[in-house]
Parts: C-alpha cells; sequence; structure tokens
C-alpha cells in the first residue's frame, strides 16, 4: 500500500529532474548568447564563436533530454505506485548516466 508521502516524493524528485534541466537548458543559452555578443563585439567570425555556439546548442539539448527523461521515470514510478510495486530503474539510469558522461566527455575533448 503506497501512501501519500510516496507519491509526494517521486513528484519532488520529478521536479528535481525539471531543476536540472532547466538550468542546462540555460546555461546553454548563456554559453551561445555570449559567443555570439563576442562574435558582434569583435566584428569577425571565429571558429571558436561558432564552436561555443555549439557547446550551448548541445547543453541546451541535453537539458532537453533531461527533462524527457525525468517525465518518464515520474510516470513509471507513478505507475508502479499505483500497482503496488516498484522495480529498481538501474539499467535506464545507468544508460541515462551514461550517455551524459559521454557526450560531456566528448565535448571536453572537442575542447582541447
Amino acid at each position: 500500500m503506497t501512501s501519500a508521502s510516496d507519491h509526494l516524493a517521486n513528484e519532488r524528485t520529478f521536479l528535481a529532474w525539471i531543476r536540472t534541466g532547466i538550468a542546462l537548458i540555460g546555461f546553454g543559452f548563456v554559453i551561445a548568447k555570449f559567443a555570439i555578443f563576442l562574435d558582434l563585439i569583435k566584428g569577425i567570425k571565429s571558429v571558436s564563436i561558432s564552436s561555443s555556439v555549439t557547446y550551448g546548442e548541445v547543453l541546451i539539448f541535453m537539458g532537453a533530454i533531461t527533462i524527457a527523461y525525468g517525465l518518464y521515470s515520474y510516470v513509471e514510478v507513478e505507475k508502479d505506485l499505483q500497482e503496488g510495486t516498484y522495480r529498481s530503474r538501474r539499467l535506464q539510469n545507468g544508460i541515462f548516466a551514461g550517455s551524459i558522461i559521454i557526450v560531456a566527455l566528448v565535448m571536453s575533448f572537442l575542447l582541447l
């Protein structure tokens, strides 16, 4: 039997996913817009500026994926709570974390 606190905990976790996604999206916009701002100040198109815009776009995409995964996780856990059976999401969480790590590593190596 599930209690209201179980559902509220699931909702708080979902909101944490949302906050994380929004932070990534916001940071991505800051990187992209700052690069465009520097481009306007300098008056010349630079390769590093366009790559900064690309990094910002990747962060925006990662933020959207984070929110989508948070929604998926919320819906699945809510379904489990309704059915009275909770299953661990180790594989899905591992795949998500691994994907984010791979993207972060690729981006960091491209900065070198």
